[in-house]
C-alpha cells in the first residue's frame, strides 16, 4: 500500500461545499442587482452559523489550539462532539484527528518518525473503517472530512503537503485486527 493523501481538494465534502459557493456566488438576476452579493468569508461564516459547516480555528499557528491537550485541536474535537455517529466512531474520528495533527507537527527530515506516523495513519484509517462496518465507505469518508478540516489554513496546507511529499514512495501494509486505541 502507497502512504500518502489524496490532495485535499479531492473527494471530500468540504471542498465540495466550498467549490458550491465559489461556483454560485456571480451570478444575479435582474431582481436582485440591488441586494449585494455575500462576498465568500460571509458565506462561510453563514455556513457554519446554521452549523452547516464546522467552525474552525483560522489561525497562523500550524498546532491551533488544544485546551485539553488530548493532540486534537480544538475546534476539530467540538466538531467530532456534535457528529450524529456512536460513540466507538467518535472515538475512531479522534484518533484519525491526532494522527493528522501529528503529521502536520512532523519533522518531515526524520525518517523513523515519519515511518512511524504511516504505520498510526494506516491504523487511525483502518479503525475509522472498521467502527462503520459494513459500510466502511462512511469510515473513509469521515477520515477525508477530517483531513480536510485540519488542513484548513495556507498555513497548515502548506504543511501537510510538505509531509505528504516526504512520504510519497513509501509503502506499509495495512495493519491487521483491531487498531483502535484504548
Amino acid at each position: 500500500m502507497i502512504r500518502g493523501h489524496l490532495p485535499l481538494w479531492r473527494g471530500h465534502a468540504l471542498g465540495s461545499i466550498l467549490f458550491t459557493l465559489i461556483a454560485c456566488g456571480g451570478g444575479t438576476s435582474s431582481s436582485d442587482r440591488s441586494t449585494p452579493t455575500a462576498t465568500l468569508p460571509e458565506q462561510i461564516k453563514a455556513l457554519e452559523d446554521t452549523g452547516q459547516l464546522p467552525k474552525l480555528d483560522r489561525s497562523s499557528d500550524i498546532r491551533g489550539p488544544d485546551a485539553e491537550n488530548n493532540g486534537i485541536r480544538d475546534d476539530i474535537d467540538a466538531w467530532i462532539a456534535t457528529l450524529s455517529i456512536t460513540d466507538a466512531q467518535k472515538k475512531a474520528a479522534q484518533q484519525a484527528s491526532r494522527v493528522m495533527q501529528l503529521e502536520l507537527l512532523a519533522d518531515t527530515n526524520d525518517r523513523t518518525k515519519l515511518d512511524q506516523l504511516g504505520n498510526a495513519s494506516m491504523a487511525a484509517v483502518k479503525c475509522l473503517g472498521d467502527s462503520f462496518k459494513p459500510s466502511y465507505q462512511k469510515g473513509l469518508d469521515l477520515n477525508a472530512q477530517i483531513e480536510a478540516i485540519t488542513a484548513n489554513t495556507q498555513q497548515r496546507a502548506k504543511q501537510y503537503l510538505a509531509y505528504n511529499r516526504a512520504v510519497s514512495g513509501s509503502s506499509g501494509r495495512l495493519p491487521e485486527g483491531n487498531t483502535c486505541e484504548p
